[in-house]
């Protein structure tokens, strides 16, 4: 398959997804607790202002905490090799956007059916994310999958960084490397 209809592909799973998630209730079993997905991204993106294309390596986090009512609370987290200005060198530099479930409306949309959690962002003008979480029978552990898409025939998604809040063009994402636990509590409130 051609990778520009590959990429066709996968944005418009996304859009059908990000179109018809709605939000049921999480399992019992998931209450008062915490969902934490994490995966590496590699990025070809440039800054908008011009630039080179450069491939960039990000490691993503997304955290749910199920509350006691069943409502989910969620925050992605972006980090990144950073090079500071002015200086040789970098850091990593991270940044997170919160959400509550119900509030924001097509922001981020969590769901949960049968034994299945999903998760669906845009991903800046043109772009989403999608991270699909499998549980096991008892809910004690998960898998997880991410996926990064752009609408198809679009060269690039443009985003605001969440980590320096500039603006960039993602002209391809690369996920790879998920991994999935569940913990007791809200890791918010530590």
């Amino acid at each position: 398959m051609q990778k520009h209809a590959r990429s066709a592909l996968v944005f418009t799973f996304l859009v059908l997804v990000l179109g018809s998630v709605c939000a049921n209730a999480a399992p019992q079993p998931l209450y008062g607790k915490t969902i934490v997905v994490t995966w590496q991204e590699e990025h070809q993106q440039k800054r908008s202002e011009g630039d080179q294309i450069k491939s960039v390596a990000a490691w993503g986090e997304f955290d749910v905490y199920v509350s006691e009512a069943g409502r989910p609370f969620s925050r992605l987290r972006f980090s990144m090799m950073g090079v500071r200005e002015n200086r040789r060198g970098g850091g990593l530099r991270t940044g997170t956007k919160d959400a509550v479930g119900g509030e924001g409306g097509a922001a981020r949309n969590v769901a949960f059916s049968g034994d299945t959690m999903t998760a669906s962002m845009p991903r800046g003008a043109g772009g989403a994310l999608l991270v699909s979480v499998t549980f096991d029978n008892g809910f004690q552990s998960c898998s997880a999958r991410t996926v990064s898409g752009k609408a198809p025939g679009a060269v690039a998604a443009r985003i605001k960084s969440i980590i320096n809040g500039g603006l960039y063009d993602l002209y391809s994402v690369k996920t790879s490397g998920e991994s999935c636990r569940i913990q007791n509590g809200n890791m918010f409130a530590q």
